[in-house]
């Protein structure tokens, strides 16, 4: 090995080992760095005009920035969070009475009557078959799910420590994100070891990929979420709330609105609601679902050039990998690996 090979080695393995203890470093503030990343990329474009405005001043332009997405986002996110968790706990405290009251029974019997002689006879004859406990499955279900909000509306309230302090993390990272991130991208972009136009080519991919799904996805959820709770709370459905905000958040997931509120509809229907169940379905169907189907080709169309198929998947496989920020993390990376096989088209492949 020649002195030079020898001094590239050992800059190498010092220089993964300085990576691997900064990653360390780091590790437990990753989320509110994220959440800080997430919203000066939201916001950038707005950011930069007014930093022409004021004629170059960033400190101040991000300083006005910050504070404007900090009354705009993070403060309704929290009274938001605060109704939540008061929904889940009332929530918790309804169902331990629907179940200690038997009503859960009567549900059964209803849903009995309503169901067609023949369909029923055919499915209790295969429950009975398999022992299956129908009712036994349904109060474990509904014991799981309160438990389940019960522990996040506790663990919400122990941890209002943890969340204060990354709300000022995320806040204070914010402030810089805007103020230096561009000399931030410029420094990223001088130490790739790529030619200027395949640099160029990655971090505009990775931009616009990012960009796209963050503004497609969070205007979705947004739209999904308001109205999926309006046709809660106008068809006197209780916790309209809680059921607005998780049909939001199930609308990250690709379908998964319709899972909301179709179970919603199905609840009506059990519960003798007929026509609540149509006029929720129908609201569903026309206005909530229809939506999606605007907003989130409108936003993201096709800045990402990703495949439909691999963007689907890759969302599922994301929140796997990386739990909620995989939504946005995995089409980044579906956009990078596009972008290098374009690169490695253009270097290596045959020009027939």
């Amino acid at each position: 090995m020649t002195r030079q090979q020898l001094f590239a080695a050992f800059f190498f393995a010092a220089f993964l080992y300085l990576l691997y203890e900064f990653y360390h470093i780091f590790e437990g503030f990753l989320a509110p760095l994220a959440w800080a990343a997430l919203l000066a990329l939201v916001f950038y474009p707005l950011y930069s005009r007014l930093t022409q405005v004021l004629r170059g001043r960033t400190s101040i332009a991000a300083f006005i920035f910050t504070t404007l997405v900090i009354m705009v986002v993070i403060v309704p996110t929290v009274l938001l969070t605060v109704l939540l968790a008061n929904e889940s706990a009332a929530l918790y405290q309804r169902s331990r009475e629907f179940l200690a009251s038997g009503e859960l029974q009567h549900v059964l019997d209803r849903l009995q009557a309503s169901t067609p002689a023949r369909a029923w006879s055919i499915a209790s004859n295969f429950l009975r078959t398999w022992n299956v406990d129908l009712a036994g499955i349904a109060v474990s279900g509904a014991n799981a799910l309160s438990n389940f909000l019960m522990s996040q509306a506790t663990g919400i309230a122990k941890n209002v420590v943890a969340f204060v302090i990354d709300f000022f993390l995320t806040t204070f990272a914010l402030f810089f994100f805007f103020r230096d991130g561009s000399r931030m991208v410029r420094a990223v972009r001088d130490i790739l070891p790529m030619e200027p136009a395949h640099k160029d080519l990655m971090l505009v991919r990775l931009y616009e990929t990012v960009s796209a799904v963050v503004h497609g996805t969070l205007a979705t959820a947004a739209a999904q979420g308001v109205l999926a709770g309006l046709g809660y709370w106008a068809l006197g459905v209780p916790f309209a709330i809680f059921l607005g905000c998780i049909s939001a958040f199930f609308s990250l997931l690709p379908m998964g609105t319709p899972v909301v509120w179709a179970s919603v509809v199905l609840f009506l229907g059990i519960s003798g609601s007929t026509g609540r169940a149509v006029l929720l379905l129908l609201w569903g169907i026309v206005v909530v679902s229809t939506v999606d189907n605007l907003i989130r080709p409108l936003i993201i169309g096709g800045r990402t050039e990703i495949p439909t198929v691999l963007l689907f998947f890759g969302i599922l496989g994301g929140l796997q990998a990386y739990g909620f920020f995989g939504i946005f993390l995995a089409p980044a990376v579906i956009a990078l690996l596009v972008a290098f096989v374009r690169i490695y088209k253009e270097q290596y492949g045959t020009a027939g």
